[in-house]
């Protein structure tokens, strides 16, 4: 069954998104037991989220450069064995902080995704859309299924939920190790990019950290001192990264027209993304449905994107992602307009089909596409790492600010109408950015795999 080198390859990545999906998915209906378990408040349980996130942006641009460096292989099965350290600790935990330590070793494991779609890079020069639409697939059904396996498990006490990633993390290190071909180290290294590192890592806490605060109470004098300090750090680290000879983010990938434009579009993109997450509550407040009817409200999007997933990945080995870009962006566009004046419930689910279909094709898979397209195997680890960067700041900033942004009274269905009115805007602006992408590169251009 595993004889030939693509189909362990793919065992293996495809393991690893059963895995991440599984985490990313079962927490939240289960965050009202832990918070009791341990007696936090509501404040303190959102870093069981934030904890996470944060060690997964730090330590993200290490392992992906490390990867480059030193193969795939290893550094692979190094965050698998790292993930299932810390979900043991998670499933056994007797204190909060004890979790969170848990919670922290995850999100440094949880790498392994990034590095999934490097290794996909690395050995589908053809057919790399396909095998990443078959890869969201994985993780689209896996999310779908994950909080009715937890609503399941936590009837026998929340350390269930995490109980059962343990087999499945031991998986994936093991056929990690046995599956995956050997690793090569790079003759060019000269030695880590700790500079680069220490101020990345101070620009990435400090923004991860005043994007935690916005939706608290934190003083306007502690926010303006960590945007400042932000600020300062991505400065120095950007003057230390033109200097150093092994930048720890390849920044000269922002000088591509591609990649520049691809990551505005992730920044952005998924900045917009974020009024997916209260498509539910619109729904309550414009029709006056119970919350767990306005749940079942965002099937259609859910659906229309599973399905597009896969067709997007097919169509970018053909015409690559520049029209299905431009295209998705229009969609996205219309159908967020048609929200915003949605007065009947099949309007509404209309335009939800619209979104699905449209996000799937403009900050769905195309945009990795283009990562692996434009950088070399000596950096194309390091190139989805900027890309993962920005996914998650984006998505982190949406919450955020869209979270502030809306009403969540009775009658605020008001204020989700104007938000999703300005999100219509956005999306155009995202289809106008598509557009001056250069379009597919013929196959003689694409970096070599290997």
């Amino acid at each position: 069954m595993f004889d030939n080198l693509r189909t362990r390859i793919l065992a293996v990545i495809f393991a690893g998104a059963i895995l991440i999906a599984i985490d990313g998915s079962t927490i939240s209906p289960i965050l009202e037991s832990i918070q009791k378990s341990f007696g936090v408040s509501e404040s303190v349980i959102t870093w069981i989220f934030n904890m996470e996130i944060l060690f997964l942006l730090l330590s993200t641009p290490i392992m992906a450069k490390l990867s480059d460096k030193y193969g795939r292989k290893n550094i692979y099965v190094i965050n698998a064995a790292l993930f299932l350290i810390g979900t043991l600790v998670v499933s056994f935990s007797q204190s909060f902080e004890m979790l969170l330590i848990g919670r922290a070793l995850q999100g440094i494991g949880a790498v392994l995704s990034v590095l999934a779609i490097t290794i996909i890079g690395d050995y589908f020069d053809e057919s790399r859309g396909t095998i990443l639409g078959a890869f969201g697939v994985i993780i689209a059904l896996v999310y779908a299924l994950g909080p009715a396996i937890s609503g399941f498990l936590v009837n026998f006490g929340w350390h269930w939920v995490f109980v059962i990633n343990i087999p499945v993390a031991a998986i994936v290190v093991i056929l990690g190790y046995y599956l995956l071909p050997e690793s090569k180290t790079s003759e060019k290294y000269s030695g880590f990019d700790w500079k680069g590192m220490v101020f990345l890592g101070i620009a990435i806490a400090t923004i991860a950290y005043f994007i935690f605060n916005l939706s608290e109470q934190a003083s306007t004098t502690l926010q303006y001192f960590l945007l400042g300090i932000f600020i300062l750090a991505l400065i120095i680290f950007w003057w230390v990264e033109r200097k150093a000879i092994e930048p720890i983010i390849p920044i000269g990938l922002l000088k591509k027209r591609d990649t520049l434009i691809a990551s505005v579009v992730t920044l952005v993109g998924y900045l917009a993304m974020a009024g997916t997450y209260y498509f539910s509550t619109y729904a309550s407040m414009a029709f006056n449905l119970s919350y767990s009817t306005a749940a079942y409200m965002i099937l259609p999007m859910t659906i229309a994107s599973l399905i597009t997933t896969p067709v997007v990945g097919k169509l970018l080995d053909k015409v690559g992602a520049k029209p299905i870009m431009v295209v998705g962006g229009v969609l996205t566009a219309i159908g967020m307009l048609i929200l915003s004046y949605s007065s009947n419930l099949y309007l509404f689910a209309f335009s939800l089909v619209l979104v699905g279909i449209g996000n799937a094709s403009i900050v769905g898979n195309a945009l990795y596409y283009i990562f692996l397209d434009e950088t070399g195997k000596s950096e194309r680890a390091s190139g989805q790492a900027l890309l993962n960067i920005l996914l998650n700041t984006g998505s982190l900033l949406g919450g955020a600010i869209l979270g502030s942004a809306l009403s969540f009274s009775a009658s605020g269905a008001a204020s989700f109408r104007h938000v999703y009115l300005y999100l219509a805007v956005v999306y155009v602006i995202l289809t106008i950015l598509s557009i001056g992408l250069r379009g597919r590169l013929s196959g003689s251009k694409k970096p070599a795999a290997g």
